[in-house]
This record gives C-alpha cells, structure tokens and sequence, in this order.
C-alpha cells in the first residue's frame, strides 16, 4: 500500500474524520488492487514479449522484405496488426484496473494497443502506395500523407475512446496534429512558418481547454501535450515576428512563462509549473545578459532574486498555517 496513502488514512483515524469500520474498508480495498506476485510476473513477461515482438519484427523485416511480394507485405502487416489487436484484448480480460508493474499505472493492453497503432500505420501506408502502383491515376504524395494520417487519427481516437490510457492519449494527439498539418499544408501549401507556430498554439490550447473539461484524461498528459505543444508553437512564432529583436523576444517568452506558473496555481496542475519553470529558468538569464552583456551581476542577480521569491514563499506559507492555527 502507499505510504503517502496510509499516512493519511491514519491521520483521519486520529482526528475522527472517519470509523475504523471505514479505515479496515479502505485498508482491505487498497490491498486488493495490488496485484499478486504472479499476476505481476505474467504481465512481465506478456509486456517484454510484445517488446520482443516489434524488436524482432523491425529486425527480419529488411531481411526477408526485399524477397516478398508487396502483397505479402501488406498481409504480413495486417496479420501483424490484428494479432496485437487480439492480444491487446486477450490481456485486458485479466486486467482489473489495478497497478500494472512495481509503481506504474500502465496495462500491458495500453503498450500492445500502441504498437498496434504503428503496425496499422504501416498497413495504410503500404495500402495506399499499391492503389497508387495498381491504378492509372497518380495519388501526390501530400494527399497519401493525409490519408495515412486521417484513418491513424480515426484508429487512435477509437481505441483511445475505448481504453483511456496514457499511450493511446499521446497517439491521438499526435495524430491528430499529423492529419491537421497535412490537411493545412494542402490548402495552404505556401504557408508562412509564423503560421505554424500559431497552428501549434492553437491545438495546444483546444487540447488544454478539453483537458479542462475532462473530455480529455488523465488531466496531467492533457496538460503536459497543451503546455508543451503551446510553448513550441511561441517559440515558433515569436522567433518570427520578433527575430530582429533578441530583447522583445526573451520579454514573451518570460510572460508566457509566467502566465503558465500562474495557470498552475489555479488549476493545481504541477506539469504546468515545471513547464513555466523551465521557461524561468532559461530565459530569464537570457534576459540579464541581454540588459547587463559582459557582467558580472546576471548570475548575482538571479541569485538575489531567487532568495527573495524562496523568503516571499515561506512568509506566505507561515501565514497560511498560522491562519490554519487559528481557525
């Protein structure tokens, strides 16, 4: 059982917050979703074999492949894909929800599902090109992309729909970013790169605003691809607009910085801070050296600064707790 857990449920013992019917209830329930030393071994093995698996299927592939027929290929990749299918779902009927391995909340289902994702990537791909080899009619290569990144999207969205899982989370998101890319660079195909900084921003912030509201899940992956996708496309953008100036650049991106810490705080998300943070951390020496070049004081400075935000926060933190006190 977690320490952090069990502390607290003590705690709630001492203070009457709860019975010790209730506290033997959660003791017995948190025991249960720890998975037995067997359960443990067997999901192992069934997680190294899948590794095994791609491994072995990306190592024989470029010895065979140039021996097969393209038809052969493209069967070998869908027998490929539905057997991780198959066995993805095999795994999910011993699963219980519970821990997965030691401390990670991962199913071997999620990881099988994801290598199932790339194996039907290849099986689209390889599909698309033999239309584009058996027909008269030539299909670009930026309207193969789209499609490729249209029916991953749509595998992705299902199998994440269904599962709700870390991995099946990320490859949504990134295919999706695929498809929608290849779609703009089709309409717009002489785009501007500012543009593509403003696409970025945009999905990163409809991605952070459907984590809000819980459409997406779990909350800190949502949050993680929004910040992180959103801070690229800045950096994209800005470097675009204000190239020329060095300064005005490292002043929004300090903002923007800022604006995530703050954005943390509100919504108790601690990968938005680190996000933020980093920002903090790499800019703001940027900034000091840009105002103070060939000096001596920008690392005084961030050190001057820093033991008055460390002072300032545990001032604040004793008022808390003396309010707490006297409550």
């Amino acid at each position: 059982m977690d320490k952090k857990i069990l502390n607290s449920l003590n705690k709630w013992l001492e203070n009457n917050l709860i019975s010790e019917s209730d506290y033997k209830k959660i003791l017995d329930y948190e025991k249960n979703l720890n998975p037995s030393q067997k359960s443990k071994v067997a999901k192992a093995i069934t997680l190294i074999g899948s590794l095994f698996l791609l491994s072995g299927l990306l190592g024989t592939l470029p010895l065979i492949w140039d021996n097969l027929t393209y038809w052969a290929q493209l069967l070998l990749l869908i027998v490929t894909t539905f057997f991780l299918i198959y066995a993805a779902n095999y795994s999910e009927k011993f699963e219980d929800k519970s821990i997965f391995i030691f401390k990670s909340s991962e199913r071997v289902s999620s990881v099988l599902y994801l290598i199932s994702t790339i194996s039907f990537g290849s099986v689209v791909v390889f599909t698309v090109s033999i239309i584009n080899r058996s027909t008269s009619q030539y299909i670009s290569e930026d309207i193969q992309i789209l499609i490729v990144s249209f029916f991953v999207t749509v595998y992705s969205l299902y199998f994440y729909s269904r599962t709700r899982q870390i991995f099946q989370h990320a490859a949504l998101f990134y295919s999706s970013i695929f498809f929608l890319g290849s779609l703009g660079n089709i309409i717009f195909p002489n785009i501007e790169a500012w543009a593509g900084g403003l696409f970025l921003i945009s999905i990163g912030l409809i991605w952070g605003l459907y984590t809000f509201n819980k459409i997406l899940g779990p909350s800190w992956l949502g949050y993680f691809l929004s910040t992180s996708t959103i801070s690229i496309g800045s950096i994209i953008l800005i470097d675009n607009l204000f190239g020329d100036n060095d300064l005005l650049e490292i002043i929004f991106l300090i903002l923007g910085s800022v604006l995530f810490v703050w954005a943390s705080i509100q919504l108790s998300e601690q990968v938005i801070f680190y996000i933020g943070g980093l920002g903090l951390v790499i800019n703001l020496p940027r900034l000091i050296t840009e105002l103070l070049p060939d000096n001596i004081w920008p690392p005084l400075i961030l050190f001057l600064v820093g033991g008055v935000l460390v002072a300032v926060g545990l001032y604040l933190n004793s008022i808390r707790e003396n309010i707490k006190n006297n409550d």
